[in-house]
């Protein structure tokens, strides 16, 4: 496997406080490759909250789908991206067979988030957050 389009791959995704430097590992949904740059959506195995609805660009990967996806149930953050180098430091398993790639997710998901993410963007702009170098 090689980090494209679709795949989920081990990433440091920056944090809000410093967004221009790797922070902690999680998997990561790619949005695109245009070498060397990726841009990755955040995602987090921390459950969502029971009764808090889920605002615009957030999606719950329970357990079954998850598992589809060689991951355990999580949240992929639609409104929060990284536009990262594809270089070591961002992607610390960019040197093994798999470049960390842990799945790539099926056409149907892959074009549904794309359209959540194309609709995210044009009407609800405001809403994503874009953090890296």
């Amino acid at each position: 496997m090689v980090i494209a389009e679709g795949a989920f791959v081990k990433t440091l995704f920056p944090t809000r406080e410093r967004p221009r430097r790797p922070g902690p590992l999680h998997i990561c949904y790619c949005f695109a490759v245009a070498r060397p740059i990726v841009i990755v959506a955040y995602s987090s195995s921390q459950s969502w909250p029971s009764g808090i609805p889920l605002p615009h660009g957030v999606r719950i990967f329970g357990t079954s789908e998850a598992a589809r996806l060689n991951q355990r149930p999580f949240v992929l953050y639609l409104n929060r991206l990284a536009k990262l180098p594809l270089i070591s430091a961002w992607f610390p398993e960019l040197d093994k067979p798999s470049q960390g790639v842990v799945a790539v997710a099926p056409d149907s998901l892959r074009d549904q988030l794309l359209n959540t993410m194309t609709e995210l963007l044009q009407r609800r702009r405001e809403l994503v957050q874009t953090l890296g170098p």
